[in-house]
């Protein structure tokens, strides 16, 4: 807020001396109106108090006076009373309204200012005393305070305090201004460290002086060793760029040159300082052309007229240089001069022409010398090999060098067809997914290593066999209810004729051995001579798991929520319908409140344990934690069910450091204690307890153990008991959601820990929540860390 201001100032001296004067003149200005408003308040207060005092010792005097009517004893009185006090009048009134008055004439001896006299008569009163003597009144004796010198009086003291306060701003300003120039003023260094690392020279600054505050000292020779690396990768760079031989050009957003190596020069035949600032497409319009933007490229060739009015070819690569949000800040443009390998490659196109020219002249001695059934594989490669190879050449052109080029070129398809079959094996034998293939008598051929896991069927088990015998052997390893749907292979063969692409629509069957696995088959239909069809097996086993743990999910929420539903449904509509007694409605309301509750209980739990799920952590706050700590908030914090006693907490150690969540950690506690009250409806004490197992290192953990002495559970109860809306408590007398320990395991988990349950039945339940020790902070992080954790006080 306070950057917007255009008077505020723009250094951080400036705006700490600012902030330091703002704050003194705040607090003297306070302190002194502290000061004369208590003293204004005091002095009008004993004026008045000694009006009263005065009056009360003249008027015996007056009244006796009054009697006789000696009005020179009353002016007498009158005028002893007046002096040297702060009166500016005393005056007595008989009842026929003459008076016998004395004034004060002498002036105020300090001139306070008008305002202030102003206020203070304002404030004032006159004093008046009735005099009477014998039960007979005589008259009223009056006595008016004189605000000019009451103010002169107030006047004098707060000068004076006004005067020193303005000396302690003076002196405290001057006293802070001289350590904020010395501590802040060398953050000058800042720039010329910037300016440094701009320009390259990469000289850092000097470090700060031992006056300056350790932090600053620290933050310098943090962004020096900063400077110093940048600056020997800078150096690094420039020896690596000057060192080859390509053409290499960084250029910004808009495609303007803002880097260039002695290469580039070379190219553009323009120095190093005539590159910078210069327009890429106007440099290299062959490679821009056709583009609207600067999209990357990689490979590109463009010809080009160098400055020694040669013709070169380079081949050109534009790589976008990505910022932290994503967008592109820069680009580097690669150039290499490729001319020699173009000519090469044009020389070698007019030597693969030559020879494509012999192979169709030499295709009858080809055919001639390979028999029939590899001739077909053979030209089918060679029609692939040589596009338009349709003719024959005559027999007079056929000569030994072109025999000797189809010999090579047989050779090296034989090895092109070798690494290939090399590749496809390794494929099959690292692919997950199973594969069995059937050559064209439909019997096995070939079977990869993970069919052979999948379903426990070894190579010699299968292979050889036919389409009835190999479904016999996987009929074996599936169960009795999948035996039954399994698709024959003349089913799976007519889907794949219909299907356009030749595959069948997926079937799932289920294997019992080696191990019970989901399976996904399917064949496609192969129009080979060598490979008739192939089966295809994918383990699906976890995907339907997930599947059916989310409809059984979806089914018992639905269940859950939809008996509060229910009820708040049945009772609405009764009032609707019916005129019930005042009392019955209220009771209708009250069950429907209920049920709401619970509703909305189910769908924030249910809400907490998807956050945690999906984001995995991820707004977890977590920091240094001492656990004894937090056990005692929420131990604090929590408030049993109607005259229960407080659980019984047990820690034994000073402190026992873990890294957690607070918040998330405190929900957890809360769940595991509301369970074991709720769950020992009987009563019985709760305890609390504080363990450590291990010593400090990556086992080491401190747990913290809930025991009650309630129903218990069953062990078939403890082994679900983290299963969401499972609750141990079948008849339904106890509220709850079953989320509770759901939520308490992905929070420990999330955590790094574990949590342990022990339980006998109907003697009580144990729950050990387990946490890795992190190690103590340092004295001032837990000092800091205990000002900032202070528990809110209970409501």
């Amino acid at each position: 807020m306070f950057a917007r201001l255009t008077f505020f100032p723009r250094s951080l001296v400036g705006r700490v001396f600012a902030l330091y004067t703002v704050t003194l003149l705040v607090f003297v200005g306070g302190g002194l109106g502290l000061f004369y408003q208590f003293q204004f308040s005091g002095e009008i207060e004993d004026a008045q108090n000694r009006a009263e005092n005065l009056a009360s010792v003249i008027v015996p005097t007056i009244s006796d006076s009054a009697v006789i009517g000696d009005d020179d004893t009353i002016a007498k009185t009158l005028e002893r009373a007046i002096s040297h006090s702060s009166f500016a009048s005393v005056a007595f009134i008989d009842l026929k309204g003459r008076q016998v008055r004395a004034v004060r004439t002498d002036p105020p001896t300090l001139q306070a200012p008008e305002w202030l006299v102003d206020e203070i008569r304002n404030r004032l009163f006159d004093t008046n005393r009735p005099i009477n003597a014998g039960g007979r009144d005589y008259g009223v004796l009056r006595l008016t305070l004189a605000p000019e010198l009451i103010a002169g009086e107030l006047w004098r003291p707060a000068r004076a305090a006004m005067l020193l306060g303005v000396l302690s701003i003076v002196l405290g300003l001057f006293l802070i201004r001289w350590p904020l120039v010395q501590w802040l003023g060398q953050l000058g260094k800042l720039r010329t460290l910037e300016e440094n690392l701009l320009s390259g020279e990469g000289g850092a600054p000097k470090p700060l002086d031992d006056n300056a505050p350790i932090e600053l000292r620290q933050t310098f020779a943090a962004l020096n060793q900063a400077a110093e690396n940048l600056q020997a990768q800078r150096e690094q760079a420039a020896v690596t760029l000057g060192s080859i031989d390509d053409a290499v050009l960084t250029l910004d957003a808009h495609g303007k040159v803002m880097l260039a190596n002695p290469a580039a020069s070379v190219l553009f035949d323009t120095p190093f300082e005539g590159l910078l600032e210069q327009d890429i497409v106007r440099l290299l319009p062959e490679a821009f052309e056709g583009q609207g933007g600067f999209n990357a490229w990689r490979g590109k060739r463009i010809d080009l007229v160098t400055s020694d009015g040669q013709k070169h070819v380079f081949d050109t690569t534009l790589s976008p240089i990505l910022g932290t949000t994503g967008e592109v800040i820069c680009y580097v443009l690669a150039c290499r001069d490729i001319t020699e390998q173009h000519i090469l490659d044009m020389r070698l196109r007019s030597e693969l022409a030559t020879r494509q020219t012999a192979l169709i002249a030499l295709r009858g001695v080809l055919e001639g010398l390979t028999s029939r059934d590899k001739l077909s594989r053979n030209s089918l490669l060679h029609k692939r090999l040589v596009p338009g190879l349709q003719m024959e050449a005559p027999e007079s052109e056929r000569s030994d060098d072109d025999i000797e080029a189809i010999s090579l070129m047989i050779s090296g398809l034989v090895s092109s067809l070798q690494e290939r079959s090399e590749q496809l094996n390794a494929i099959f034998a690292l692919s997950p997914d199973g594969f069995v293939s059937f050559d064209a008598r439909q019997c096995v051929s070939y079977v990869n290593p993970a069919f052979m896991q999948l379903t426990g069927l070894s190579e010699a088990d299968v292979l050889g066999h036919d389409e009835g015998t190999f479904s016999e052997l996987l009929s074996s390893r599936c169960s009795s209810e999948t035996r039954a749907h399994l698709p024959s292979f003349a089913t799976m063969r007519r889907e794949a004729r219909d299907e356009d692409d030749g595959t069948t629509r997926r079937a799932v069957i289920e294997v019992e051995r080696p191990i019970h696995r989901v399976l996904e088959v399917g064949l496609r239909v192969s129009q080979s001579d060598v490979i008739s069809q192939v089966f295809h097996l994918r383990d699906v086993t976890h995907e339907t798991e997930v599947d059916r743990m989310k409809s059984e999910f979806l089914s018992t929420a639905a269940h859950e929520l939809r008996t509060p539903m229910s009820s708040i449904f049945g009772f609405c509509e009764l009032l609707l319908v019916r005129q019930h007694t005042p009392e019955r409605q209220k009771d209708m309301l009250n069950t429907i409140h209920r049920q709401t509750k619970r509703m909305i209980a189910i769908l924030n739990e249910l809400l907490d344990l998807a956050r945690i799920e999906a984001r995995r952590g991820a707004d977890f706050v977590l920091e240094a934690a001492d656990l004894t700590g937090l056990l005692r908030d929420a131990v604090s914090d929590f408030r049993p069910p109607g005259d229960r006693t407080a659980p019984d907490v047990s820690i034994g150690v000073a402190a026992a450091w873990v890294r957690i969540d607070r918040n998330k950690m405190h929900q957890a506690l809360s769940n595991v204690l509301s369970n074991a009250y709720k769950y020992s409806p009987d009563g019985g004490p709760v305890e609390l307890k504080l363990l450590q197992r291990g010593q400090m290192g990556t086992d080491a953990m401190w747990g913290i153990e809930i025991q009650d002495h309630g129903m218990g559970m069953t062990p078939e109860q403890v082994a679900r008991i983290s299963e969401r809306f499972y609750r141990a408590d079948a008849s339904g007398n106890i509220p709850g959601t079953g989320l509770g320990m759901s939520i308490v395991k992905e929070i420990v988990t999330l955590l790094g820990g574990s949590m342990d349950v022990r339980s006998e039945f109907g003697q009580g339940t144990c729950v050990t929540l387990w946490l890795p020790v992190a190690p103590a902070p340092l004295a001032s992080s837990v000092a800091l860390l205990e000002a900032v954790a202070v528990p809110a006080t209970p409501a």
